[in-house]
């Protein structure tokens, strides 16, 4: 019997954001804008900060959380972030609208989201929602499973879509069959209430061909022109951090927690294990660990101009760059992906 998921208000994880963006100082020093709250998925430049990585580097930095309404992509145009945790369709969707940012590392090597579903409801493939319906987060994020209708022929009509919360009650409850997940936070939740794998179904966006590729570290074109250095370092310190954290996810759990002590330290295990999911694939597996590759780059301005989220196509090269990954040192491109 799978009993409902009990979780933090989303309005504690939001003073959480507060409390922890007052780490910003008026100073010289170099910030990174992460994708959300402190929490293993950023387990990389977290260890990277703690072990002291950046500032062997010469680099300055504080680690600065987001939100739902605090986007890296903003603050990093804005100029009041240097670095932004991200991903190349927001990079694409922010060239496309002019804005000059450039992905200067990729970690993540796959989609960070999968979509999934009970057995007994009967859904096996996309080519089974009419008639369903799937829970997505909006403001960008549903875009690849309407990619993932497209590309197996469904109609968008045909299928009810609902915007989900940010946890996975409405699915407990049965309000919707098909919930977008992350691999590194509402899939362990799934689990926790008693799922196995075998149990569910799903629907992941590569067997479509429409997979956005995820998480990276971007900053501007003006940073990369007035302060190489501190890319060069930011990079470096980071491949290693992320070494460190999938070398030994306990150690780097712990790690975390003293920067979010809110969190639950075995959860966190978990989700660290769960983000070198996402980073053991593609270069990373040639032992190219933190490369940008273009094809995933094509992918994502597909699905962003089939969504009419562009209007023409950007020139691919200009919105990343593997050359501070280049002159990285080696020992740093390799990964432990036995966990």
């Amino acid at each position: 019997m799978k009993s409902k998921i009990s979780i933090l208000k989303y309005s504690l994880q939001m003073m959480t954001v507060l409390v922890l963006s007052m780490w910003v100082a008026v100073s010289s020093a170099e910030t990174m804008r992460l994708e959300w709250v402190i929490q293993g998925q950023f387990a990389g430049p977290i260890v990277a900060l703690d072990k002291g990585y950046y500032e062997a580097e010469g680099v300055d930095m504080q680690l600065i959380p987001a939100g739902p309404d605090i986007k890296p992509a903003v603050t990093v145009a804005q100029g009041t972030d240097t670095f932004g945790i991200g991903h190349p369709n927001q990079v694409i969707s922010a060239r496309g609208n002019g804005v000059p940012l450039v992905m200067v590392m990729q970690f993540g090597q796959k989609s960070a989201t999968t979509y999934v579903v009970r057995k007994e409801a009967g859904i096996n493939s996309v080519q089974d929602m009419p008639g369903n319906s799937v829970g997505l987060w909006f403001g960008g994020d549903e875009h690849e499973f309407l990619a993932m209708l497209d590309a197996a022929g469904v109609k968008q009509e045909d299928v009810q879509i609902i915007s989900q919360g940010f946890d996975i009650i409405a699915w407990l409850n049965g309000d919707y069959d098909v919930m977008q997940v992350t691999l590194f936070n509402e899939l362990l939740q799934v689990y926790d209430q008693g799922y196995m794998k075998d149990d569910l179904v799903f629907l992941d966006p590569s067997d479509y061909g429409v997979a956005l590729v995820s998480g990276g570290v971007f900053t501007s074109e003006k940073v990369i022109a007035e302060n190489p250095e501190a890319v060069q370092g930011m990079v470096n310190a980071t491949l290693r951090g992320w070494q460190d954290a999938l070398a030994d996810p306990e150690a780097a759990a712990k790690i975390v927690l003293k920067y979010n002590s809110e969190l639950d330290e075995a959860q966190q295990v978990g989700q660290i294990k769960a983000m070198g999911n996402l980073i053991c694939a593609g270069p990373t597996l040639e032992g190219k660990f933190g490369m940008s590759v273009l094809s995933d780059w094509e992918v994502s301005q597909n699905v962003l101009l089939g969504a009419n989220l562009i209007e023409n196509a950007i020139d691919l090269g200009s919105g990343f760059t593997n050359s501070f990954w280049d002159a990285a040192p080696e020992e740093y491109k390799t990964v432990n992906c036995s966990s």
